[in-house]
């Protein structure tokens, strides 16, 4: 047995036939509707499908996970062949998501600056629900290490979203049952704790980070020549944009400005000035000439020392003299140097709305150039206020990611701050000008003194080793539509999401679905297997067949030469492609609902958009095929048992699958992570029986309650029983040998005469 490794490199399972090759040198899967867009060495969500020397590999094929022999009423079926042996079979993998996410605007700490979710995600440049880093992207993990990010996803969610907001830091909004990190004062060990059971009392953990990720050189000719191919413009001469270095300096090939070192040392002087220019300093560019910028340091005529300041630290750093132009109360230190702006543009921003804290400043070790950068940082846009008995120190900025990269430099320096939002009207009126606004982003520290380096006073968090804990302040909720996202991270399965450590989306069903094992059995050794149990028929079950359905396909043919029946047990969430293998093998397949379907149920609990493709998958089963078609819902009580959506449902199935299509609504229990929903009360199935019947459906059942009456057929003529049962047993059989109602005579769509093995005992394990 072996886990999936983070790049695949050899060729493992067997060439998968499900696949269409994409222009841009991707593989798209399409065993299922999730279409997976899949990379050299990727995996697709389902875990299982994985691109090897550019060719799609099904990499279960050949391994059985479980197998077991099951009444056929188990699957449920209850219209073909009663009373059969079925030998029930699965390979590990799944389609189906999580839907334990993050919403879009949470700040991540990854080794290429502070991103939020969605724009992980974006960056991938990818739009299907899993995406694969191209960009090798790495983020801060609970022990203070940056693991991998495998994968980014996003879905659809509609329900209830936590807002956790904690002393400090920005709000963390989070579906009810995704995992953050709380302190154990016992063990003095940090444990994963669902999202809706946190309390106030219960101390979040910020990691501190380990890892030294980035370096005090800084090779500027590189920095250059990267950020060229972002902002390049189409010029008659390509000598514009190349960049040289001459005599230590790089410059552009047309340039005449004097260009700037080639490679520097970051120290104190140079985080200061890095620390000026997120404060007081911008860039433009001219018009009509393609590297023509000009970088700007603003300062009002009161700030005679900083200015000084800055033309030291630039003539001593970059070799450069600015020159002054006073514009009313402002002075500005300007250069005209395409390669200075290009090489602050990389590493700060270009203007006050896009600033960022420079990475080599935020992941630095040496606690020096922090407390540089943020002197500068505060002394160009920052405040001190208060009395001599509450002193306080802070930034504020337009720009939330180089609020965000403040607020983690001065944590990182001891100096918890708190973060705030002013959240201005878009647009106000000044002296009759409608004027454009953003919102504000503000740190604001408590100090002892006006040293930003001084122990802070009054504190609520608490210093660990490896972590600070802060408290919570508010757990509120909201209603949410939209995508929500999350992180496969190698390592120890965490990131951090507006600075706390939280878990990613390995769960039991992803860690799963993540491994490649089983019993090695090839078609023949499956089929053979089934045989010697006196099985009539193999059930494809447990987990979603379509995704090994090649290895699926190669039994199901063997299996109908050896007179033995196949039935999918399917959610239904498949292509044309996979209904088209079908036919050659399938006999019969029931599909399975879940909350009839309802969209803003699938969204939170599923993770698809829509059960749009089961409908289609259906209405192609039904037109393509020759399999007989039974349908499942599962009526998940409180959030998935909407009496008005089984109506569509079961009129749907009327109109388009027609009357005689069973239908079973399936009791709810509680498991795993939906320990806190009830059982679903069996009025309510109740109810749903009497609607479908009320659509016009001549077969409805009620499942998972053991002798419950509506788990019988009953006759649409006489309404006489025509099949007893009691959960799994056959209690009684009234159909003659052509299948019609020995009372009336009222043929049925009954498949199959009643097994004789319906008296055998049909519970064996076979392969656990």
């Amino acid at each position: 047995m072996s886990s999936v490794p983070t790049r695949l490199t050899e060729p493992s399972g067997k060439e998968a036939e499900l696949f269409r090759n994409l222009p841009s040198g991707k593989v798209q899967c399409t065993a299922c509707a999730r279409l997976c867009q899949i990379g050299e060495g990727q995996v697709g969500l389902c875990g299982v499908r994985g691109v090897v020397g550019g060719k799609l590999y099904l990499l279960v094929y050949g391994k059985i996970i479980a197998g077991h022999i099951d009444p056929i009423e188990k699957k449920p079926v209850v219209h073909y062949k009663p009373g059969s042996k079925i030998f029930s079979i699965a390979t590990n993998g799944c389609n189906w998501l999580c839907s334990y996410c993050i919403a879009p605007e949470s700040a991540v700490i990854t080794d290429q600056g502070i991103k939020t979710m969605s724009q992980i995600y974006e960056e991938t440049g990818q739009s299907n629900e899993v995406a694969f880093p191209t960009n090798d992207l790495r983020v801060l993990s609970k022990d203070g290490a940056f693991g991998k990010v495998l994968k980014v996803f996003r879905h659809e969610y509609s329900g209830k979203l936590l807002r956790i907001r904690p002393y400090y830091l920005p709000e963390v909004r989070c579906t009810p049952n995704h995992g953050l990190f709380v302190f154990d004062g016992q063990t003095k060990t940090l444990k994963k704790k669902r999202a809706d059971e946190l309390k106030q009392n219960d101390l979040l953990a910020i990691p501190r980070a380990k890892d030294a990720i980035v370096s005090t050189n800084i090779f500027a000719s590189q920095i250059i020549e990267e950020e060229v191919k972002r902002v390049a413009r189409p010029s008659k001469r390509k000598s514009v944009w190349k960049v040289s270095v001459v005599d230590g300096r790089v410059r552009f090939g047309m340039s005449r400005s004097e260009g700037i070192p080639a490679s520097l040392d970051l120290n104190e002087e140079f985080a200061e000035l890095l620390g000026t220019y997120c404060a007081e300093g911008s860039l433009t560019r001219a018009p009509n000439r393609p590297n023509s910028w000009t970088v700007a340091f603003s300062f009002g005529n009161h700030d005679s020392d900083f200015i000084a300041r800055t033309e030291k630290l630039l003539n001593k750093i970059f070799g450069l003299t600015p020159r002054r132009v006073q514009q009313g109360s402002v002075i500005r230190l300007e250069l005209t140097n395409g390669p200075l702006a290009l090489f602050l543009r990389n590493l700060a921003g270009e203007n006050k709305y896009v600033k960022k804290v420079p990475l080599t400043i935020l992941h630095a070790q040496d606690k020096s150039l922090l407390e540089s950068f943020l002197r500068a940082c505060i002394r160009g846009d920052g405040f001190f206020t208060g009395s001599k008995g509450q002193r306080w120190f802070g930034t504020t900025s337009v720009s939330k990611e180089l609020t965000l990269g403040v607020w983690y430099i001065m944590s990182r320096l001891g100096l918890l701050p708190r973060f705030y939002v002013s959240k201005n009207a878009p647009q106000y009126e000044i002296e009759g000008r409608i004027v454009g606004r953003n919102y504000d982003y503000m740190t604001r520290v408590m100090l002892v003194s006006e040293d930003v380096s001084s122990t802070v006073a009054a504190t609520k968090f608490v210093v660990e080793e490896d972590f600070t804990l802060v408290p919570i302040r508010v757990i509120d909720s909201e209603d949410y539509s939209g995508y929500v996202y999350n992180l496969e991270v190698e390592g120890d399965h965490s990131y951090t999401a507006s600075f706390l450590a939280v878990s990613n989306c390995q769960n039991s069903d992803i860690s799963q679905r993540r491994k490649v094992e089983g019993v090695d059995m090839d078609p023949p050794a499956v089929v053979a297997l089934a045989k010697s149990y006196g099985c009539e028929g193999l059930a494809y079950t447990y987990n979603q067949p379509t995704i090994f359905m090649e290895y699926a396909r190669d039994i199901g043919n063997i299996a109908r030469e050896n007179g033995i029946f196949n039935i999918f047990v399917s959610n239904g969430f498949d292509t044309p492609e996979t209904v088209d293998m079908m036919k050659s093998f399938l006999d019969c397949i029931t599909v399975d609902f879940k909350g009839s379907g309802e969209t803003g149920f699938v969204r939170r609990y599923i993770g698809i958009p829509s059960a749009d493709p089961i409908y289609q998958t259906l209405l192609e089963t039904k037109s393509k095929t020759n399999v007989h078609v039974e349908i499942t819902d599962l009526i998940v009580p409180q959030v998935g048992d909407n009496i008005e959506t089984a109506g569509k449902l079961s009129r749907w199935v009327y109109d388009n699958m027609g009357p005689d299509t069973p239908i079973h609504f399936l009791r709810f229990h509680p498991d795993y992570k939906m320990m806190d929903l009830p059982w679903t009360p069996v009025e309510t199935l109740e109810k749903h029986y009497e609607i479908a019947k009320k659509a016009g459906l001549n077969y409805v059942y009620i499942g998972n309650v053991p002798g419950h009456p509506l788990e019988s057929t009953y006759c649409p003529g006489c309404g006489r029983v025509l099949i007893g049962r009691n959960g799994y047993d056959i209690t009684a059989y009234n159909l003659d040998k052509h299948n019609r109602c020995k009372v009336c005579g009222q043929k049925t769509p009954i498949i199959g005469p009643l097994s004789k093995a319906s008296k055998d005992d049909r519970f064996v394990s076979v392969i656990n």
